[in-house]
């Protein structure tokens, strides 16, 4: 569920689907179900029963008991995952109409959800093909005492594991454990990013993206490295999370490319958003949560605040990518690539738009989004930010006062609208006086 970063290039996106999601940890857990039950098999003929009978361990009595004992642990761990999948519907359920349909991606993707029902998926084959193998009129010595302790262990695992899984699927309805983490994953920033003048030559070629969807993610070292001997300026032309269509420019350049195959690995594009876009598809995510929120279905103010303090920590962790009116963002050390959109204002300046039109009509959520915007400002800036400390400013400057102006229009009583314009007044006054750190 927690990926601060999107994936970078074709393979890290094809490893992300195939390997985050719901099934394939099941999958490889059926299929190795069979090879381990075995080799223990192989240990059991092998000496392995001899020892555990020598030492008075053996779990049962006779070769009747090990095959009810093991059929009782078939059963259990068949109610087991029937259990857990049942709830996890109806977790899923509620969460989509509560949180959102995008959360999904982010549950099915977290690791504790893969490895229990990777876990109860590999007992279960185990156990039942332990009892297949075990002959209820065989001697004890002759019967497969280990697979049969070791069923007896995976249960003990997996009553214990279910316990810890269903405690994260109620948290999963929990609202506030969700907005945390999308606010942890998205306030690390992807890269360091520096501005400077931008090309103001003619870009005449380009490389065109081969199919329409949303741009997952780039592997902007390689691209890098790629395209380092290449003379000339070169701009990457989206981003993380934006839409494309068939032909439309990945990426312009001063002079032709002599084939374009490999850049395009570094750009995969997907079907749909996901969680593997990284801050760009959690800050939209963080907003889409306090709209839903702020819907006359929902009408939670409060899941809004919280949300309003975390798209302030997401602010706070990429306040190192703003990059000043007139300049083009780029790669910090070489410089070789241009990334318009990739800055601060590219990221932020859509979603705070969207949760200014959401919070309108709730003038206790547009105030405190309002003191929130001062209180970034309050924080000291890093040495990297200093210099670009005004433009940031004045930035969020602008985002506070669109807000208090919509929500004061919006506002059905004069007390609401005169909070709001003192909200904003208390800002103005800050940025006036120049208490802002220097």
């Amino acid at each position: 569920m927690k990926t601060g970063n999107p994936v970078t290039g074709l393979p890290g996106w094809i490893l992300h689907r195939v390997v985050a999601n719901y099934w394939f940890l099941a999958l490889c857990a059926v299929i190795s179900a069979p090879i381990a039950l075995a080799a223990v098999l192989h240990l059991d003929r092998n000496g392995l029963t001899a020892w555990l009978l020598d030492r008075d361990l053996a779990p049962v009595e006779t070769a009747d008991a090990a095959k009810e004992v093991v059929g009782i642990i078939a059963g259990i761990d068949a109610a087991y995952i029937t259990l857990y999948f049942s709830i996890s519907l109806i977790v899923l359920t509620i969460a989509a109409g509560n949180l959102g349909v995008r959360l999904i991606d982010r549950w099915l993707g977290k690791r504790l959800v893969r490895v229990s029902i990777g876990g109860l998926s590999f007992t279960l084959i185990f156990t039942v093909l332990t009892l297949a193998s075990v002959d209820s009129e065989a001697a004890l010595a002759d019967t497969p005492l280990t697979a049969v302790a070791a069923c007896i262990g995976f249960l003990l695992i997996n009553t214990a594991m279910l316990a810890v899984a269903l405690h994260d699927l109620g948290r999963t309805m929990f609202v506030d454990s969700a907005i945390d983490e999308l606010a942890r994953d998205a306030a690390r920033p992807r890269f360091k990013l520096e501005g400077a003048a931008p090309f103001t030559g003619k870009l005449a070629y380009r490389v065109a993206a081969p199919r329409d969807g949303y741009v997952e993610g780039m592997e902007l070292d390689k691209l890098e490295r790629r395209l380092a001997a290449h003379p000339g300026a070169i701009r990457i032309c989206v981003a993380p999370g934006q839409h494309v269509l068939n032909g439309e420019t990945l990426i312009a350049l001063e002079h032709e490319l002599a084939t374009s195959d490999d850049i395009l690995g570094d750009i995969p594009i997907g079907s749909f958003r996901s969680n593997s876009q990284g801050a760009v598809f959690q800050i939209r995510l963080l907003v889409e949560i306090a709209a839903r929120a702020l819907s006359p279905a929902v009408n939670d103010f409060y899941t809004a605040l919280a949300v309003a303090d975390a798209l302030t920590e997401v602010i706070v962790g990429h306040r190192e990518t703003w990059v000043d009116d007139g300049a083009m963002p780029v790669i910090g050390q070489s410089g070789t690539l241009e990334l318009p959109g990739q800055d601060f204002r590219g990221l932020f300046q859509g979603p705070l738009a969207a949760f200014r039109q959401a919070a309108a009509d709730y003038p206790s959520v547009a105030i405190h989004m309002i003191r929130n915007y001062r209180r970034i400002c309050d924080i000291p800036f890093a040495n990297a930010v200093q210099v670009h400390r005004k433009g940031l400013i004045n930035f969020l400057y602008d985002e506070a006062k669109s807000l208090s102006e919509h929500a004061a229009a919006r506002a059905q009583h004069d007390a609401d609208r005169e909070h709001i314009l003192t909200a904003f007044d208390e800002f103005r006054q800050m940025r006036t006086a120049g208490r802002t750190p220097s």
